[in-house]
């Protein structure tokens, strides 16, 4: 299956993920400001790209995409909970390295948006192995249908 929209390409999916990660790291928490209603707008914006940009695939790519997601997710969490939680002498080195408050909000701002687009990606995937998934029957046309055939 080849996908000709701008939404499928690559490169496509890197912005939308970078846009997360700017809704991230300009978000100063949840405490009313002018930055949170911007913060979550270019969130959403780039949450509704990323699953733009995969819904046309089969279920079986949903899943590998997921999967591709969490593993990003869990590789982007690492350096993050190194620079913010260390608990050794080795994580306190790295630690130290990734401490500044530009290298701490950036490592926080990639992590955040795999982890996010990872949910929307995994929900993607639980809505098409349900049965709402573009080009298949909804659930509510299968059981029509099972009714009719017997």
């Amino acid at each position: 299956m080849r996908h000709t929209r701008l939404t499928s390409s690559p490169l496509s999916l890197a912005v939308f993920a970078g846009f997360v990660a700017l809704g991230i790291a300009v978000n100063d928490g949840f405490v009313p400001s002018a930055r949170t209603v911007p913060a979550l707008l270019l969130i959403a914006v780039g949450l509704f790209g990323v699953t733009s940009s995969v819904r046309d695939r089969p279920i079986d790519a949903l899943r590998s995409a997921a999967r591709r997601w969490w593993a990003l997710a869990f590789v982007a969490f690492l350096p993050y909970a190194l620079a913010t939680a260390p608990s050794s002498e080795r994580a306190d080195a790295v630690g130290d390295v990734l401490s500044g408050p530009v290298a701490t909000a950036a490592l926080e701002a990639v992590a955040g948006a795999a982890v996010l687009a990872a949910v929307s990606v995994t929900v993607l995937y639980w809505f098409a192995t349900y049965g709402i998934h573009p080009g298949r029957p909804t659930p509510e046309e299968r059981v029509l249908n099972e009714n009719r055939e017997e």
